[in-house]
């Protein structure tokens, strides 16, 4: 890489062969301006951080260093970077680390990387006379986990709700509010959504069924030195849910264990991505969310779903916690939202390595008030408090906050 005076690129060149390329890593310029190659490029590139006088071989920074990153395109990228320590084994798991390039840009960083476990199959290398079948860390987790979904890797809706997520911080930047914005996520998964946020500053507590994917999390966000404050608990939406809610409008809740974050908390956004695949986990879901919307109701819900087979039980325990669709109202429903194009492999499911170009957006944009129905509806809408006016099922008026 050759740079002039300005630290600006000499003469760019379009590679067609793999290039690997020695960077240092203190010079910070050079690392902005070969992502940028590596982005603008095609092409398979491979680079290590090592000492000038003597570098090791891409196999042996890649071995010592961290993980296989892949980078969007339709090919995979091998980028180490000294200053992004992301590990190599979580909780006994081997983990590669998924890496993308947002658009627009983030501010102060120009990746973001999501740890899952390897797929790869275990070497064993020792002299023995018998050696157990070798199995990947994936395999393990399937084996070892109630709910091993979130951990195989990032999910096609996972791209569009931390999308929607980085569009949400960016908002409230733009409008100067300028206390920090404290963002849930519910099972979280790898957490990419809540990653996202963590870049960007803001205070996140996640939450999963299982703690594997809460380790992944909280090491990513360790690994990469994220601004934002993080929180991580277990939880068991289906125990949630079994709260009593009688009385949730006015936030007072009966339960024997401890209190789901949204039950006592209040939150400027509520994400949720691909967490519909069952009915009782979409219900409980909806449940929850109904719960938060009555407790809270300027929080903006990020819900987004690959059309799972819980994606109606979900919508129907949503609108009957807020007591909508009964008498003429109509209902919350689900928008068709394009995969954002920087998303790493083509968007590709974690199982069958499909592609998914659009995903459902949870959309209240739509919603009327039944005649005669007498209450306010308000929720948070990309910024906009949204009110549902009651009497003769007059039109939605949009406020800006």
């Amino acid at each position: 890489l050759e740079l002039d005076a300005n630290n600006k690129l000499v003469s760019p060149t379009a590679f067609t062969q793999p290039l690997t390329a020695t960077i240092d890593s203190k010079t910070c310029s050079a690392i902005r301006i070969f992502l940028e190659l590596l982005c603008q490029n095609r092409s398979n590139v491979g680079a290590f951080i090592g000492d000038e006088e003597s570098p090791r071989s891409t196999k042996a920074a890649r071995e010592e260093d961290t993980p296989t990153s892949r980078l969007p395109g339709k090919k995979n990228f091998e980028v180490l970077l000294e200053s992004d320590r992301l590990p190599k084994e979580v909780d006994g798991y081997r983990v590669d680390s998924i890496c993308v390039i947002p658009s627009p840009p983030m501010p102060k960083r120009q990746r973001i990387c999501a740890l899952v476990v390897s797929d790869e199959q275990a070497e064993f290398t020792d002299a023995v006379v018998w050696q157990p079948l070798a199995v990947s860390s994936a395999q393990q987790a399937i084996s070892n986990l109630d709910d091993a979904f979130g951990v195989l890797g990032v999910w096609p809706a996972a791209w569009v709700a931390a999308e929607r997520v980085f569009g949400f911080c960016q908002t409230r930047r733009r409008r100067n509010q300028s206390a920090t914005p404290r963002i849930l996520e519910i099972g979280c998964g790898s957490g990419l959504p809540s990653l996202f946020a963590l870049a960007l500053g803001v205070e996140v507590f996640a939450t999963d069924l299982e703690e594997l994917p809460l380790s992944l999390l909280r090491a990513a966000a360790k690994g990469q030195h994220l601004d934002g404050k993080l929180h991580t608990q277990t939880f068991d939406v289906l125990d949630a849910a079994s709260v009593s809610s009688s009385s949730a409008a006015g936030g007072v809740f009966r339960q024997a264990g401890p209190a789901f974050p949204s039950d006592t908390e209040a939150f400027d956004a509520i994400v949720c991505s691909d967490c519909l695949y069952k009915h009782d986990v979409a219900a409980a879901i909806g449940k929850i969310l109904a719960r938060a919307l009555l407790r809270s109701p300027t929080t903006t819900l990020i819900v987004t779903d690959a059309n799972r087979r819980g994606r109606q039980t979900f919508l129907n325990s949503l609108a009957a916690g807020l007591g909508l669709g009964f008498g003429g109202s109509t209902l919350p429903e689900f928008e068709r939202v394009s995969v954002p194009s920087w998303a790493a492999d083509d968007a590709a499911d974690p199982f069958d390595g499909t592609s998914t170009m659009e995903v459902g957006l949870l959309d209240f944009s739509q919603l009327r008030a039944a005649p005669g129905d007498d209450r306010y509806y308000l929720f948070m809408k990309d910024a906009v408090l949204t009110i549902f006016t009651p009497l003769n099922a007059a039109p939605a008026k949009f406020i800006p906050r």
